[in-house]
């Protein structure tokens, strides 16, 4: 009956000329009268079928607005009118498609048929969201998403999205945070069958929807990161985005969608921190941005193709794009790991010196003052060569060879694995150092174990270092700054073996001159001339020296400025 209308009204069509221009209207009761005579209609079936064709010209921008105002159907134009029979005659003729018959199945089919198909839904709600006379083109497509922020170092944790071709422009991005939307599994809460599920899911603002969030964030982080809630984090409301539209959509699902996104500030327990970072460092797909990465969009300082982009419209978007707030609004989140130490004194006013040779004791106490700590390991060279370890590791030296059964992690962590040897070692050296003011060893359930000391407090013993000066530079100084290298030596640990580290340092040529002189002639004391040798080696070397772990080349007590370390010429 329909197919029968739809050819009976298109033979009452108006018409535009293909050539010159012609063309003529008909009135919309002239159209419903032709069908109700073709087809033998009553009047009231003959007006709905026009009015339905006319909704559905009119959306296809087919027919001329002023005509309709006026009651009459015209073409826009030739074309216009193409496109309007080929719409109605597919409609009349039973075996007409635009499409194969399984064009739209989605089940175990490749990327080409994906594309085909989103390339036909990107065109399609494109045009109608572009040509909104309004411009408020409604939604067909809405997802609810729950994102986790995971911050640590002043970098965000974002995951490549399963598709990784851009979505909708050049710079749609491929990176977002982690989590990810809900789906009917995740509506365990939700009564009713499959019916009501997704009806809800596929309704607007719904908020029957929001108790699922955390149960979706729970099963992203677990399905992209591996990380397990309650064993590796929590996580609490950070923020909730104003609803943001966008056509676009994984693979076909491309349309015009809403989305309503929940963001959680995610807190790693020290077990899910160091598993986060061994699963980062296996999979290529999480990234860490800094913040300025984030505020810019992308990786590196200018975007190019190996950039990594940032897909995070609907949080800049919920910032007005204002980027500065929002890298503020990052900066002031706390670290979703807090590596605070237990001893956090200030460097200026305390250190802690480990010793070369295990009949010496450590040391501890303001800079010039340090004396024996309250711990003694002078009979246990296998626990002071620990702890030797966990500081080099601390301080960030690099290990040329480890121990089979560790892994080293950020902030001084290291995981030991159970029933080793090395497991009751570090066990015992935490046991030892429980009573100590000075030396904190952290035990976390037998298997995490780290010195817990500012790292810039932590120091080594004068023998580790020597500096030397190059040869050739002394005999060829054409301008007024010239080198001197600081070595910090290998040294076997019962972690393993801690790599030399060499720092080239420029200094002026004259501040090279005194420092030789006072190696070489072996000036202490406290002249003139070796304050000012002094007060020339804060300003232009010491730091770097304290960067080493070293306490410094010179060193003054109240009797005397001294050379601290072997110098040479090479």
């Amino acid at each position: 009956m329909t197919q029968h209308l739809i050819k009976a009204l298109i033979t009452a069509l108006p018409r535009f000329a293909e050539e010159e221009g012609d063309y003529y209207p008909v009135k919309r009761t002239d159209l419903i009268a032709a069908l109700c005579q073709k087809a033998d209609i009553a009047h009231e079936v003959a007006e709905n079928t026009v009015n339905l064709c006319e909704t559905l010209l009119d959306t296809l921008a087919t027919l001329k607005p002023d005509c309709l105002l006026r009651g009459e159907w015209c073409f826009v134009s030739f074309p216009a009118q193409l496109m309007a029979l080929s719409v109605l005659t597919a409609m009349s003729d039973p075996d007409s498609r635009y499409f194969e018959a399984d064009f739209w199945n989605t089940h175990s089919i490749g990327d080409t048929k994906k594309n085909s198909q989103r390339d036909v839904l990107a065109a399609v709600e494109n045009k109608r969201h572009d040509s909104h006379l309004r411009k408020t083109a409604a939604p067909i497509r809405y997802i609810y998403v729950a994102w986790g922020l995971i911050k640590h170092d002043g970098c965000i944790l974002l995951h490549q999205r399963e598709d990784t071709k851009k979505r909708y422009d050049s710079n749609a991005g491929d990176y977002s945070l982690v989590g990810g939307r809900v789906n009917q599994k995740d509506l365990q809460h939700l009564t009713g069958d499959i019916r009501d599920k997704l009806q809800a899911l596929q309704s607007a603002n719904n908020e029957q929807i929001r108790p699922a969030l955390t149960e979706t964030l729970e099963r992203e982080l677990r399905e992209e990161a591996g990380l397990e809630y309650e064993q590796h984090y929590y996580f609490m409301p950070w923020r909730t985005l104003k609803p943001y539209r966008q056509v676009q959509g994984t693979a076909p699902n491309h349309a015009l969608t809403e989305y309503y996104i929940d963001i959680y500030v995610v807190v790693l327990t020290l077990e899910g921190f160091c598993f986060l970072q061994q699963k980062i460092a296996d999979n290529e797909k999480l990234v860490w941005f800094s913040l300025d990465e984030i505020a810019q969009g992308h990786t590196g300082k200018e975007q190019t193709q190996d950039s990594k982009i940032a897909f995070l419209k609907a949080l800049y978007k919920d910032f007005g794009d204002n980027r500065a707030r929002l890298k503020h609004e990052l900066e002031i989140l706390e670290d979703s790991f807090n590596a605070k130490f237990s001893n956090i004194k200030n460097q200026d006013k305390y250190r802690i010196v480990l010793p070369q040779d295990e009949g010496q004791p450590i040391r501890a106490g303001a800079p010039g003052k340090e004396a024996p700590v309250d711990l003694s390991l002078l009979d246990k060279p296998k626990l002071l060569s620990l702890l030797s370890g966990l500081a080099a590791h601390l301080r960030g030296f690099r290990f040329v060879e480890r121990h089979s059964a560790v892994t080293l992690h950020p902030h001084g962590w290291l995981e030991v694995k159970d029933n080793c040897e090395l497991q009751g070692e570090l066990a015992r050296l935490a046991e030892e150092c429980k009573h100590s003011e000075d030396i904190v060893v952290e035990n976390q359930k037998d298997r995490w174990f780290r010195l817990s000391i500012s790292p810039d407090c932590v120091f080594f013993d004068d023998a580790y270092y020597s500096c030397y000066f190059n040869q050739m530079e002394l005999g060829s100084r054409e301008g007024k700054n010239t080198h001197i290298t600081i070595i910090r030596r290998k040294f076997v640990t019962r972690l393993g073996m801690v790599d030399e580290d060499t720092k080239k340092v420029q200094v002026s040529c004259g501040l090279e001159d005194r420092l030789r002189t006072m190696s070489e002639n072996k000036v202490d004391g406290y002249s003139d001339e070796a304050k000012q040798t002094y007060d020339l080696y804060r300003k232009g070397l010491h730091s770097d020296c304290l960067q080493m772990g070293m306490r410094g080349l010179l060193r003054q007590d109240a009797k005397a400025i001294k050379t601290c370390c072997e110098f040479r010429i090479d």
